[in-house]
């Protein structure tokens, strides 16, 4: 599992003109961490709830754990899977996992028992800890995380030899993948050691609180475990999977976090509707998508205290590439900057030759420095395809990033889209080949093409076209297997909004797909029109008729179907809970339309009544015995 050279030099201003000291830099994630372990031992590391670990007991814990998977075969060099999402216990496995020098895969909980099944097939776990609720059908051997941890308590708790180096690997982080597979990201030491090091983006120090928030599948998740373990910090960890606008703000408040990273979708709906919460934030870092410059200049205005910072990167670079602090002053219009790389990073803007464009020009933006990835799992084609030579530093490798940019006068950087089809859904990278070669493998479906629509409300919708392997009497049938297929193949935010059957693609003169010719997508036909639903309904019609950006809702209309992500069902619900206070976020995703979700909300309000009623009706039962007690007597 060795990594690719990281080259001889690099820059750290504009983009590719000055040298970097590469030796100044490196380390091993288990060095940086036994640092802080000694320095910060009686602190508290991690935050749960209710249950907190200091760095001692964090140290300890992991150490007892290392040894437990050590008896179950695990030794350097090997894959641990985590089927788990985030907790005090995840951590403990993670830094478990590294003290053997092995590295962890992190799993999407949500996704489809195949889905999962293939990744784990695919990055050769040798062993999978999971969490209550994983399938018990896994294909490599599993050990139940909870029950592990028990199991070890027995264990030698002193410090384990250190066996890892800087280019060892230390986590693989799965990313859509354009030829219709998942790629494995294989990130060493090195790369998640430069990112929360020696740095100046943002600010990293022991007095920080880290919000932990990411899913630990998200590379955001590097960039928070890291940040706050590296560093003698506290790490205050939301560990809902669905968790709400109002419970992430409570959180924050309740807490003092200091420092927060957000998708950009996420960091706008908390400047709509939880801007008050973010008032003790020291550093808001957002990213994952193209950020909105009202939403920034509000913030900024709210929260003068705040350094709004604005990350982006691929996975393939470990996290963030290049930041861009956002300046009191504002950034003199238009997009917001993404700004230049931090240390121990540096990009090339490169024409299609290969050769450097002039300040003002576009460019294709190539990353290399300490963060670049050691390619990619078992795929040596596709690890050519995005890895090349650095054609201006000899024995220095790049990335290609697809992403298109432009340098500005002051030295940032601004992205101006993307060069092929990669969307993102909720932050998440999605390569719609991925998409369509899933749906190639349905029954039925001899081919395949998806869309992303970007509506005025929000993020992209995706649209799958079938065409039929045989003549379609049953369109809708073909249509519905085509989303069973999908359903048990792939995650939640990778499913199409809308699958549409086509006896034939148009094509271009050249033999291509035209694009332009699909016909444009359409919210479904409904069900059930809104006439004459009662109050709750006729709110929740309201609710979602804006936050999907469709003029009627049915009753029986699926939300997804209409376009919904988890992010927009996160909006809704900010809206929702002003109206019914206390319905949780799980609800919707519970009861996906909104007869079901008017039901539930309705029941949950009765719920209280009816309790009230009891209390009074035991109270008068109690009245009338105590009176009947007073007449015996």
């Amino acid at each position: 599992m060795a990594g690719l050279s990281p080259g001889v030099a690099s820059s750290v201003g504009r983009c590719g003109e000055d040298t970097f000291d590469w030796e100044s830099k490196g380390g091993t994630i288990t060095d940086r961490f036994a640092a802080s372990a000694r320095a910060a031992a009686t602190s508290i590391a991690v935050l749960q709830r209710a249950e907190a670990l200091t760095y001692a007991e964090l140290d300890r814990r992991s150490n007892r754990l290392a040894r437990h998977l050590r008896g179950h075969g695990v030794v350097a060099g090997d894959l641990v899977a985590l089927h788990a999402g985030r907790s005090i216990g995840s951590l403990i496995a993670i830094l478990a996992t590294l003290k053997l020098g092995a590295a962890y895969a992190p799993l999407d909980p949500a996704a489809p028992a195949d889905y999962q099944a293939w990744l784990l097939q695919d990055c050769g776990a040798r062993i999978a800890l999971a969490a209550a609720g994983a399938p018990h059908d896994l294909p490599v051997p599993t050990l139940d995380l909870d029950e592990a941890l028990s199991a070890c308590e027995g264990e030698d708790d002193s410090a384990l030899e250190h066996v890892c180096r800087p280019d060892d690997i230390a986590y693989v982080m799965y990313t859509s993948g354009s030829t219709g597979r998942p790629k494995g990201v294989r990130i060493p030491h090195r790369a998640a050691v430069r990112l929360v090091t020696d740095q100046t983006y943002t600010r990293f120090a022991a007095d920080e609180v880290f919000l932990h928030a990411a899913p630990l599948f998200f590379d955001a998740s590097t960039f928070e475990i890291w940040g706050t373990l590296l560093h003698g910090a506290l790490g205050v960890i939301v560990d809902e999977d669905r968790f709400s606008l109002h419970r992430l703000a409570d959180t924050i408040r309740r807490h003092r976090v200091t420092t927060a990273w957000f998708t950009a979708g996420l960091f706008h709906l908390l400047v709509e509707h939880q801007l008050d919460a973010l008032r003790g934030l020291r550093q808001i870092l957002a990213g994952g998508d193209v950020l909105s410059p009202t939403c920034v200049l509000r913030a900024q205005a709210a929260l003068p205290d705040c350094q709004i910072i604005n990350g982006y990167g691929p996975t393939e670079n470990t996290t963030f590439t290049c930041c861009y602090r956002v300046p009191a002053g504002g950034w003199g219009g238009g997009p917001v900057p993404i700004g230049t790389p931090i240390h121990g990073t540096y990009v090339r803007l490169l024409d299609d030759e290969m050769r450097p464009v002039q300040d003002g020009e576009i460019g294709m933006l190539y990353a290399g420095g300490l963060g670049l990835a050691s390619g990619y799992l078992g795929g040596a084609h596709q690890s050519a395809d995005a890895f090349t030579v650095d054609p201006l530093q000899p024995g220095a490798m790049l990335y290609r990033t697809g992403d298109l940019a432009r340098r500005r006068a002051d030295g940032a950087l601004d992205f101006l889209g993307r060069r092929d089809r990669q969307v993102k859904i909720d932050g998440k990278r999605i390569e719609p080949g991925e998409i369509e070669e899933t749906l190639r493998r349905c029954n039925g479906v001899a081919d395949a093409v998806l869309t992303a629509t970007k509506f005025d409300t929000g993020g992209p919708v995706l649209t799958a076209y079938v065409k039929p392997a045989t003549e379609a009497d049953n369109r809708a049938m073909l249509a519905s297997e085509a989303r069973l297929g999908l359903l048990r193949a792939l995650p939640p935010h990778m499913q199409p909004s809308r699958i549409v059957v086509l006896d034939e693609f148009p094509l271009k003169t050249s033999g291509k797909i035209d694009y332009d010719r699909l016909p444009a997508p359409r919210p479904l036909p409904e069900t059930t029109a809104l006439f004459g639903g009662d109050n709750t309904q006729r709110t929740l019609s309201n609710i979602f008729s804006r936050v999907l950006g469709v003029r009627e809702i049915g009753l029986d209309a699926n939300f997804f179907d209409l376009g919904a992500t988890s992010l927009k069902l996160v909006e809704a619900h900010a809206a929702i809970e002003r109206t019914w206070p206390g319905t949780g976020v799980v609800a919707l995703f519970r009861h996906p339309n909104i007869r079901e979700l008017a039901r539930a909300i309705d029941g949950r309000r009765a719920s209280p009544q009816a309790a009230v009623q009891l209390r009074s009706q035991q109270q008068a039962a109690a009245l009338r015995r105590m009176q009947r007690t007073r007449l015996v007597r």
